[in-house]
């Protein structure tokens, strides 16, 4: 395991942390989104939405990133986007290199964009080692689910 610091993402940063999300999304993805989906990711484009998002500062952006520089995990939470939500934040991502899981990144990155505040997330039903890290951190499951744009079932979880 390498060494990493965790620190808010800057817009210059926004095309390395659309590289690692897009790297994340494909490791932890193939076999359950279609391969179109995985292919169809425009990095260059969703960087240049990842710069204006981070610039707008509605939403904090964390990285966690090796003493060579290189992003090796992103979080994304900021305020809720549930009709009724059960907390004001919500977290919007989190992903972290399969290189990297188990070596406490992810513990940092969801503190660093949460804290211990109350919040809500939305994860895949069928997803189990990403439920299993929510639940590890106090997430339970509402009872709330919708589909994402693929059809994929998602279940609402929640830290009070």
């Amino acid at each position: 395991m390498s060494t990493y610091t965790v620190r808010e993402a800057r817009p210059e940063d926004a095309l390395a942390f659309t590289e690692c999300h897009v790297a994340c999304w494909r490791e932890a993805y193939a076999g359950m989104w279609d391969d179109e989906r995985l292919a169809g990711l425009d990095v260059a484009k969703l960087a240049e939405r990842r710069r204006v998002e981070i610039e707008s500062g509605i939403a904090v952006h964390m990285l966690g990133v090796t003493e060579s520089g290189e992003v090796i995990g992103i979080a994304i939470a900021g305020p809720s986007r549930d009709e009724n939500p059960p907390a004001e934040t919500e977290l919007y991502a989190i992903y972290v290199r399969q290189s990297q899981q188990g070596s406490g990144v992810s513990d940092d990155l969801l503190d660093a964009v949460l804290g211990d505040r109350p919040a809500s997330l939305w994860v895949y039903r069928d997803n189990p080692r990403a439920a299993a890290f929510y639940v590890h951190h106090d997430f339970i499951p509402d009872g709330e689910e919708q589909l994402d744009a693929s059809g994929i079932l998602e279940i609402r979880m929640v830290r009070r």
